[in-house]
């Protein structure tokens, strides 16, 4: 059975960005509405990655849930993140696929386990279906695509990666 996880937009751009989508298919993906807005709104802008995400959203039938928002979410989260968090509370959910630090600090607070772009990348290599030629270069591609992660971060990554092939 898939693991089950609630997402949030940014994931989704960055593995449209570097045509990824299919990653996802690994999980049972939930979505606030929220988050589908967030998404079509892009598309409505002719953006090529939302269009990418809402045409895979569709294909997969994942089709969005109304949550209502807990009430004691910080504010300086966006909508978005606090429909993720709210919705994963209220269905038992564990995993939230979020990469902002903000609020994966915050799903922690919540019980949570957060995982973001790398860790979608990262459980794709060790199933196979990435080799870690690709996942490097896909790293370095989300990066280049505006992907914001500290540096010492990355660099820890890159020599797990490392360490793994050996």
């Amino acid at each position: 059975m898939a693991e089950r996880i609630v997402c949030n937009a940014s994931p989704l751009i960055f593995l449209a960005k570097i045509d990824k989508l299919s990653l996802l298919d690994a999980y049972e993906i939930r979505i606030p509405v929220q988050v589908e807005a967030e998404i079509l709104k892009g598309a409505k802008r002719k953006k090529q990655d939302a269009a990418k995400i809402a045409d895979y959203l569709h294909a997969g039938n994942i089709m969005p849930d109304k949550v209502s928002l807990l009430k004691d979410l910080p504010h300086s989260l966006g909508s978005g993140e606090r429909a993720v968090i709210s919705l994963a509370v209220k269905e038992k959910i564990n995993k939230v696929l979020i990469d902002e630090a903000k609020a994966r600090t915050v799903a922690r607070f919540y019980g949570l386990a957060p995982k973001g772009t790398l860790g979608v990348l990262w459980d794709a290599y060790k199933a196979g279906f990435i080799s870690r030629d690709a996942l490097e270069l896909l790293t370095f591609d989300l990066i280049q695509y505006g992907y914001r992660i500290k540096e010492d971060i990355i660099i820890e990554f890159l020599k797990r990666l490392k360490v793994e092939q050996k």
